[in-house]
């Protein structure tokens, strides 16, 4: 799921000359996470996937749901923003509708200010039954 994602999320901003997309987990830069060091990359963290029983059936054969999550994060200069930076943050979350065969798929942002820096942290979320 998350190679799926990281390829709609480059096709989805690959108009943009503002922000690239990284296939490398947003960890580990000397303690720091890599996308406070490389603005204007955009990190996808790894899937976390939560198993739970849908429902229990007599024959003993349970439906099983499982969530799956991840996190992404794109961190811009606060003073010089990408002009297109709405336009970035949109296409980021609209990239969730091109993982089939989930029964549900949500997307959302934060933003977050620290010092000169804006951070985006998107959140994916899908259902699968």
């Amino acid at each position: 799921m998350r190679s799926d994602l990281l390829t709609a999320i480059t096709a989805n901003t690959a108009f943009t000359s503002n922000c690239t997309v990284s296939s490398e987990l947003p960890w580990d830069s000397g303690g720091s996470p890599l996308y406070i060091n490389n603005k204007k990359h955009f990190y996808l963290s790894a899937e976390n996937k939560d198993v739970t029983e849908l429902f229990s059936c007599l024959d003993s054969t349970d439906i099983m749901q499982t969530e799956t999550t991840l996190n992404g994060y794109l961190t811009v200069d606060a003073k010089n923003q990408p002009s297109d930076i709405d336009t970035i943050v949109a296409n980021v979350l609209l990239a969730r509708t091109t993982i089939a065969n989930t029964t549900n798929s949500e997307s959302s942002v934060t933003i977050g200010i620290e010092d000169d820096y804006i951070t985006y942290e998107f959140l994916y979320r899908f259902i699968t039954v």
